[in-house]
């Protein structure tokens, strides 16, 4: 055997496919890391986003729900969500993603199995914004008059 022909023998990568089966794996981990990487970038913030307001969405059903409990001998209040347009219901929905998480949801949803009126209101009065309070009392004239 020539010389060259020993070299080219001698350099050739081992066909056993240890070499190649490290690099796959390598890449596979590449490109399983830049698609963990895309859906905590971009698809997680949107489902969080959407989970928020189908949560909104049945807090508001619960408290329709039970504005029995929530209003009491109040028929003024029962008359006033009974009667809220879905526009409305939506608003109120907004605001109450706005200011949603696990654990003041809970607080609330207690809150109102409980009919306790008195933490209901204190917890809108240090939780929510002036203007969020202004469009509730709007909402509050709009249908108490009806």
């Amino acid at each position: 055997m020539s010389k060259n022909v020993r070299n080219k023998n001698y350099r050739r990568p081992s066909q056993d496919g240890k070499g190649s089966a490290f690099g796959r794996f390598l890449v596979t981990l590449m490109i399983f890391g830049i698609v963990v990487f895309i859906f905590i970038k971009y698809a997680f913030p949107i489902i969080k986003q959407e989970t928020k307001k189908v949560a909104a969405k049945k807090t508001v059903e619960v408290l329709t729900d039970n504005i029995d409990k929530i209003a009491g001998d109040n028929e003024q209040i029962k008359e006033a969500v009974e009667n809220m347009s879905e526009e409305d219901k939506e608003t109120l929905a907004g605001i109450i993603e706005n200011h949603m998480d696990a654990e003041s949801t809970a607080q609330v949803i207690e809150y109102v199995n409980e009919g306790n009126k008195e933490e209901l209101l204190k917890y809108a009065a240090e939780n929510l914004t002036q203007e969020e309070m202004m469009e509730l009392m709007e909402m509050y004239s709009k249908y108490a008059d009806q």
